[in-house]
């Protein structure tokens, strides 16, 4: 009994760090402890990815055209349900996997998630033959690829990374509100004046998704350098430890919850917990940031198919105001033409992407931001240091 107390508390440590995005507090000798419940989520997730859920989407979408005939509204509210639908199918799966192997004993839930397993793969297997007809042992090397990468990745730490970068999304979601109310107001001051600019859409019309993609990729990277500057300095000014009552307040509802100790023990980070916090951070504003774009993005939307019709564009596009002739693009979807445009969503990516950068600015350096998109997260990594710090300072320090 007293070997499966130790056993079953570090499992419940190594779980929490993986939980906050903080695999590498995890000690090296137990990465690879426990893999196959871990791994069989993301395995079931590829697996229904690859099945004709993605496949079946221009015949959901043909069925739609057929149910709706002419009307546009309903095209495009059936063409938007059938996306979502392609999207959320794969995730709902990979939630109930992981939700059931979690509720399970160990032992138990061990045969299942090799079941699991098992089945994803021959999953991917008949579905490599049934696009390639002709193969011989190409799909199955593919899908003994993929397990490989997904057991490699998640045994390094990858997929808790990604699984808490996706729930960190979903808190995002519920802050879209504060973000709303905080910032999109200031920034969409800045940034409507220049979207109703014919030299915008000149130029967004002109540019390939690949080149609007760049331009994301350079913004992205300036805002992770920001991230990674102001998240470096506050890991260097917290020297501190907190007083005993906050301590105790911050180690609530944690694996060192009940460790009793009167100090805790201050312990340089090591450097890949280092390089983790930071990536962590990292990627928790670019999530915020994409989050904003994608809020922006949709609002820009929606002034531009009210405010800009698609005549507007064509004059705008049209030669006596460009050096070359644009075209006005509708937009088509499996054969459905939705009521926008292409130069419209362009346009609107374009700025949004742009107008992100003075917001991951904001978040980082003022007062009112900062409270809400940075110093919570902030408040996340010092409290896993201080987990950490208080398993290795109590008495049975082999939990962690």
């Amino acid at each position: 009994m007293s070997s499966r107390k130790p056993r079953s508390a570090k499992r419940d440590a190594d779980r929490w760090f993986r939980e906050q995005g903080l695999p590498t507090f995890v000690p090296l000798r137990r990465w690879f402890t426990d893999l196959p419940r871990r791994v069989a989520p993301l395995i079931a997730w590829v697996a229904i990815v690859g099945l004709p859920v993605a496949g079946g989407i221009e015949l959901a979408v043909d069925l739609a055209l057929d149910a709706s005939g002419e009307e546009a509204a309903v095209i495009a509210i059936l063409v938007l349900f059938v996306l979502a639908l392609a999207i959320g199918i794969p995730w709902i799966g990979y939630l109930i996997v992981r939700t059931v192997l979690r509720r399970l004993p160990a032992g138990v839930g061990t045969v299942v998630a090799l079941l699991v397993i098992a089945g994803s793969v021959a999953l991917l297997i008949l579905f490599g033959y049934g696009i390639r007809p002709g193969s011989t042992v190409g799909p199955v090397f593919r899908a003994l690829l993929i397990v490989a990468v997904c057991v490699l990745l998640t045994g390094m730490g990858g997929g808790a990374l990604i699984s808490w970068a996706l729930r960190l999304a979903v808190r995002n979601a519920h802050a879209m509100g504060h973000m709303a109310s905080i910032a999109l107001p200031v920034i969409l001051m800045l940034v409507v004046f220049a979207f109703f600019s014919v030299e915008v859409w000149q130029l967004s019309s002109a540019l390939s998704w690949g080149s609007i993609g760049l331009v994301g990729l350079v913004v992205a990277t300036l805002a992770a350098i920001v991230a990674l500057r102001v998240s470096a300095s506050e890991l260097d000014d917290d020297s501190q430890s907190p007083p005993a009552e906050q301590r105790a307040a911050l180690l609530r509802d944690t694996p060192a919850e009940h460790s009793y100790v009167t100090s805790i023990e201050r312990r340089p980070l090591q450097a890949a917990q280092r390089v983790n916090i930071l990536l962590a951070m990292t990627v928790a504003q670019l999530v915020q940031a994409a989050f904003f774009a994608a809020l922006l993005a949709a609002l820009l939307i929606v002034i531009g198919s009210i405010a800009i019709p698609a005549n507007v564009i064509g004059i705008w596009l049209s030669p006596s105001n460009a050096g070359e002739a644009l075209a006005v693009e509708p937009l088509i979807i499996a054969g459905a033409e939705l009521p926008i445009t292409v130069n419209l969503l362009k346009a609107a990516t374009l700025v949004s992407v742009i107008a992100t950068l003075p917001f991951v600015f904001s978040a980082v350096s003022e007062a009112r931001y900062r409270e809400r998109f940075f110093d919570p997260i902030m408040a996340d990594m010092r409290r896993a240091i201080l987990v950490r710090d208080a398993l290795a300072t109590t008495a049975t320090r082999d939990v962690f």
